[in-house]
């Protein structure tokens, strides 16, 4: 085969073209859109890939913006706050309906999971031309009546930053009026191209007005956080069952399954863990340079990840009897992990995985 035919049979354009040639004509017309073939050379500008632009403000789909990262992503899973959308009602949508976020309501000492529930201050025409300042104080009002929460926050949708509500303001008169710990999030959607810059408003938020706001230092040997793990498929449930087993105390998990409690004290821990590096490994250094709170990088994806972050874990707090603890827990766990490996792994074999 000559150089021409090579290139030819590579050729950017027909890697495409087989990439969408399997979907249904409709989905492939708009899988296309969201598939560049860079130019090489010259002036030429890199494409942008249609996924990947501005949120439109007031357009409401899966992909999400600012606040569904922030409302839906971080402060999603915590169950122990009441968090209100400030905005119209639509906007609750990425309250609680587009992600699996998942808690376990029977932890909490009140039985609360406010995670069933959607508030919003459901905006009306008379809100965005007069201001929603006052209906916001009412909302937070009948919030701390019907629940008494440990905490309030507040999230401010497109339509609150385009007519300058201070939520941060309101926040604070409340809190001194009710008691509790009540915050808000300047987390318009047209703030970020998708949930990414959510996730930093909402971190940043908690660190500022909840991390550090309870001394009390919980019983345990070694004490840690969980940083970058958001209990999508349940993942957190398993991961504290573990760390139970292995005689590791789990302060606080960022955020799946998480509580205020917890982010209240967890600069109490004797180490931060981060499971996705990308999108919180700031709030880790955050603690270091203000709570002398060390940190490192571990994998909880696959068995053998697990294994060897669990004894990272070992090593750092350089114990042997956790270290043995830690390798007796591997050996009783990862029989059965073998076990369910080897009754699929027949159906998977010869598999191809395309990822895009």
């Amino acid at each position: 085969m000559s150089v021409e035919d090579i290139t030819e049979e590579l050729s950017p354009e027909k890697v495409v073209s087989e990439l969408i040639a399997k979907y249904p004509t409709k989905v492939a017309r708009k899988r296309a859109k969201q598939i560049v073939i860079n130019k090489v050379g010259g002036d030429c500008e890199v494409p942008e890939i249609q996924s990947n632009v501005r949120t439109t403000p007031g357009l409401i789909g899966q992909r999400g913006c600012c606040y569904a990262g922030c409302k839906g992503v971080v402060l999603g899973p915590t169950r122990d706050i009441v968090n209100i959308t400030h905005g119209p009602i639509g906007c609750g949508f990425y309250s609680w309906l587009t992600r699996r976020n998942q808690t376990d309501a029977d932890q909490s000492p009140d039985g609360h999971n406010f995670m069933t529930y959607c508030f919003s201050t459901d905006m009306q025409d008379e809100q965005i031309i007069f201001g929603g300042e006052k209906k916001l104080k009412q909302a937070i009002q009948e919030a701390y009546d019907l629940f008494k929460p440990k905490a309030i926050g507040v999230f401010a949708t497109c339509p609150v930053g385009l007519i300058g509500d201070d939520v941060h303001s309101v926040c604070r008169e409340m809190k001194e009026k009710l008691g509790i710990n009540i915050f808000g999030f300047s987390c318009e959607g047209y703030k970020g191209v998708s949930q990414s810059a959510g996730h930093h408003i909402a971190n940043n938020g908690v660190f500022t007005h909840v991390v550090g706001t309870d001394d009390t230092v919980r019983e345990g040997e070694f004490k840690i956080n969980l940083l970058g793990e958001y209990n999508i498929g349940g993942d957190a449930f398993e991961l504290e069952r573990i760390f139970e087993k292995c005689g590791i105390t789990l302060v606080s998990t960022f955020s799946g399954n998480s509580t205020v409690e917890g982010f209240a004290n967890a600069h109490t821990a004797d180490l931060n863990i981060i499971m996705c590096h990308r999108s919180i490994n700031y709030v880790a250094e955050m603690m270091e340079k203000k709570y002398g709170l060390p940190w490192i990088k571990v994998n909880f994806i696959s068995a053998a990840g697990t294994a060897k972050s669990l004894r990272k874990i070992a090593a750092y707090f350089g114990d042997q009897k956790l270290t043995d603890r830690v390798e007796a827990v591997i050996a009783e766990e990862m029989p059965a992990v073998e076990k369910a490996c080897a009754e699929i792994a027949p159906a998977l074999r010869a598999k191809k995985l395309c990822c895009l």
